[in-house]
């Protein structure tokens, strides 16, 4: 056997070893994701309601079961988490929707919805008028109550269910989960006669710190011993609270103003820090999305010129004591063009 033979069998043995190599990993790779593949349950999307058109109630249902949580996303940059197999949501504009749900992070379905515009209310006594909290709290009950002129009856959900949580004039309602919910309202059994908002519910604050001892103990900081006061001079033995942080007042309508400056580049940020009590990072929701303030800012001075907004509302939620705004729900369309984009 010549040297070139010689070679041509070292290169043939070498080029079997690497298909043997090869196909082993294979097998492993194979194996390891069997072994971690993740069978979906059996589910299907399905649409329920009667009207599919802007400022209607949707419910959207699943047969899955023994989910641990349901993720619906509708479309319109706004979404819900669920424990239970079916969901509500309002459309804002007419339009093609995509929805989509989510089960235990891992299957996802998809529905297509169809929303038209909303006929024009001929008779506005048929508009129902309630009070609702701009903001809630998960595991703390919140209130309504309705004020519509004439209302006997009422058909209250409160956007965790599919079915009526509610039939009195002002029900308390406690949230399970947090996320924007979809509040609706119907008087005296007329679809008709059907009103709609939406709120953003928190989630809880996290878990107090405790001790070593496990008991919710104050800390007491001692202070250093005071040196002898001067002669003449007694100190004061009352104490001095410090005045509590008041933010200056400003309104919705005030606010957009504010945001319009922004996207003009006349203003920034850091503009708003009083408003906030200097908590820039405060989240708010933008169509629905939360975002911290400081990038809805950044969005409006992309924009680079005020005339690009077609529609802009502002909602703010304040604190009581100190005014100061800790959320806020802001609806922003641009005014279509080439370039431009839906936030």
């Amino acid at each position: 056997m010549n040297n070139r033979q010689i070679a041509y069998k070292r290169v043939d043995d070498k080029a079997i070893i690497t298909m043997i190599v090869l196909a082993v990993l294979s097998l492993l790779v194979m194996a390891f994701r069997y072994a971690n593949h993740t069978v979906c349950p059996s589910f299907n999307l399905a649409v329920r309601g009667n009207h599919y058109t802007t400022g209607e109630v949707i419910r959207f249902e699943t047969n899955t079961r023994d989910a641990r949580i349901l993720h619906w996303s509708f479309g319109d940059n706004q979404s819900n988490d669920t424990k239970l197999p079916s969901a509500v949501h309002a459309y804002d504009e007419p339009g093609e929707y995509t929805v989509s749900l989510t089960v235990n992070g891992e299957c996802t379905e998809y529905a297509r919805v169809s929303i038209g515009p909303a006929p024009v209310v001929e008779n506005p006594r048929l508009v129902p008028r309630f009070v609702y909290p701009q903001s809630a709290e998960v595991g703390k009950p919140v209130q309504f109550s309705d004020t519509t002129v004439g209302a006997q009856q009422w058909q209250w959900r409160f956007g965790e269910t599919a079915t009526v949580d509610a039939t009195d004039k002002s029900p308390r309602y406690t949230y399970t989960t947090p996320g924007l919910k979809t509040v609706s309202v119907v008087i005296n059994n007329d679809e008709r006669q059907m009103g709609i908002c939406k709120i953003y519910v928190n989630p809880p604050p996290p878990p107090k710190r405790k001790d070593h001892g496990g008991n919710d103990r104050p800390i007491i900081v001692v202070h250093d011993k005071p040196g002898q006061a001067p002669a003449g001079e007694q100190p004061s033995t009352a104490k001095t609270e410090p005045a509590p942080v008041k933010a200056p007042d400003i309104t919705g309508p005030e606010f957009e103003t504010q945001l319009r400056a922004v996207a003009n580049k006349f203003k920034n940020a850091e503009s708003f820090s009083a408003y906030f009590c200097g908590n820039l990072n405060t989240q708010v929701s933008l169509n629905g999305q939360m975002i911290p303030f400081t990038e809805l800012c950044n969005k409006f001075g992309s924009l680079k010129n005020e005339k690009k907004i077609k529609k802009l509302t502002v909602q703010l939620v304040k604190n009581e004591q100190t005014n100061c705004i800790i959320s806020m729900f802001v609806t922003l369309k641009e005014r279509e063009g080439l370039f431009n984009k839906i936030f």
